[in-house]
């Protein structure tokens, strides 16, 4: 038939060979907040700013109680959530994992110049929510999820007694007053990234009075427990944050679910073997 083009094995073999061979698919996103890659579509600058806030946040204790925080904060979550949804919205750029990243990077900041329990994070948290029961994202939005239960804490129940010099490693303070100006500190140990708790005492009396980083992942501390008549008292303990142990007087390697007990026989000063 005139105008048809038969094709023949040659010219399907010609074709065939300009198609893309042994592509890869895309990798999953594994990078742990509050990082994010470098944002090509999205601006240097937009990306410089959110860089500067998050340092700004982490060293305000609590963050959500600084107003210049929150005025700062609040246009920028709006604005990376604005930029995520120009992307989405842009033929060519739709599929674009920059969209999450701008996503998370918005509920982040929320999370600090709104607060954890605030309604406007909510909001920026169901954007994120959004990814998860897609594979190549799960993994990236659980890590999301760790870093908002271990940076989420309401500002007037805890306090960040100290942290490692990266931010890893937090060690949280529940105060309460066991007696006329005798304050006990009830202390845990939190990892940022992964969101879990290294180290927690059922017993509320006990206080972690000063705390020293030796190292990024070695943290010593003077433990005393209240009230009765062994307040002058301390043990002093070291944790290795990475190793999940802890030394304490002639000990070492001593499991973090089995300190408490082993530091409760030394301060009555019994055989904690």
């Amino acid at each position: 038939m005139a105008g048809v083009r038969t094709l023949t094995r040659k010219s399907l073999v010609i074709n065939l060979f300009h198609l893309p061979r042994n592509r890869r698919a895309p990798e999953p996103l594994d990078l742990p907040p509050p990082q994010c890659p470098v944002l090509g579509l999205a601006g240097q600058s937009l990306q410089q700013r959110y860089v500067s806030f998050i340092a700004q946040a982490v060293g305000t204790l609590p963050p959500v109680q600084a107003a210049a925080l929150r005025e700062v904060g609040q246009p920028l979550a709006r604005e990376l959530l604005s930029k995520a949804v120009d992307l989405g919205s842009s033929k060519g750029h739709e599929l674009s994992d920059e969209i999450y990243w701008l996503v998370q990077c918005a509920a982040i900041v929320s999370l600090y110049a709104d607060g954890p329990q605030s309604a406007a994070f909510a909001g920026y948290r169901k954007h994120v929510d959004y990814y998860q029961g897609m594979a190549r994202f799960a993994a990236q939005v659980e890590a999301f999820q760790c870093y908002v239960d271990a940076n989420g804490q309401p500002a007037d129940e805890v306090d960040i007694h100290s942290r490692s010099e990266d931010d890893r490693y937090r060690l949280l303070v529940t105060p309460w007053e066991a007696a006329s100006s005798h304050w006990v500190y009830c202390p845990r140990i939190i990892d940022t990234r992964q969101g879990t708790c290294l180290l927690a005492f059922e017993d509320r009396r006990w206080s972690a009075d000063i705390s020293t980083w030796v190292s990024a992942w070695q943290v010593e501390l003077t433990l005393r427990k209240y009230p009765g008549n062994q307040a002058r008292r301390s043990v002093q303990v070291v944790i290795d944050c990475d190793q999940r142990l802890a030394q304490a007087g002639t000990l070492a390697e001593i499991e973090l679910s089995e300190l408490e007990s082993v530091v409760d026989a030394l301060l009555n000063g019994a055989d904690p073997a």
